[in-house]
């Protein structure tokens, strides 16, 4: 077996690491009033379900072998191909990191929206509105590519961005509603969603 799901796994174990402990320590850490109800629609069971299938599925498949691989020539591969993959990961666990911090107390795993909820406009929230879903696609995309494999790389990436793509979409809603013309005039400032002068 190549290095690369070698590689795969490392990275793999402290990001898996990372996102228990958020889930854990962050699961309603900003919601203080008695009346701040989840509108998470059941997506955060969603995103660890999808997030495992897809894992196990890329995993299994690059162990037995199967698929084509994306890079064949081993130069462009240990010189290119790995760093690139491993600094996408590692600007993706970083991102993600400062997202949370900035957010501070407000970051929830869960969509809630509390009544004293404050709008973040600042740090990578002045550049893109969700910054921290930037962090995560982008290290799945630098383990998806870790793989080498075309068929994994699929497999990872089009059900996870899908779920993230869905979670956005009701996390926009809830903030329209609970911000009105505030979280308007934001959109206007940041127009992006992830990455920022292009999406």
């Amino acid at each position: 077996m190549d290095c690369d799901y070698y590689l795969y796994v490392l990275c793999l174990i402290p990001c898996g690491c990372m996102e228990f402990y958020i889930s854990k320590t962050k699961y309603s850490s900003g919601s203080s009033s008695s009346k701040s109800v989840s509108k998470d629609r059941g997506t955060l069971f969603f995103i660890w379900l999808i997030i495992i299938c897809s894992i196990a599925f890329s995993s299994y498949y690059v162990r037995l072998g199967y698929g084509v691989k994306i890079i064949t020539n081993h130069l462009f591969k240990f010189y290119f191909w790995i760093p690139f993959s491993i600094s996408l990961y590692l600007m993706g666990v970083f991102i993600r990191k400062q997202s949370i911090e900035q957010l501070g107390k407000w970051f929830t795993t869960v969509v809630r929206i509390d009544e004293c909820h404050e709008l973040i406009d600042s740090g990578w929230y002045g550049r893109m509105r969700h910054p921290s879903y930037t962090g995560t696609l982008l290290y799945f995309l630098g383990l998806a590519l870790l793989l080498n494999n075309w068929l994994s790389l699929f497999g990872l990436i089009i059900p996870i961005y899908s779920v993230f793509f869905y979670r956005i979409h009701i996390e926009e809603q809830e903030l329209r509603k609970h911000f009105g013309i505030k979280y308007e005039e934001y959109r206007h400032k940041v127009p992006n969603i992830l990455i920022p002068k292009i999406f």
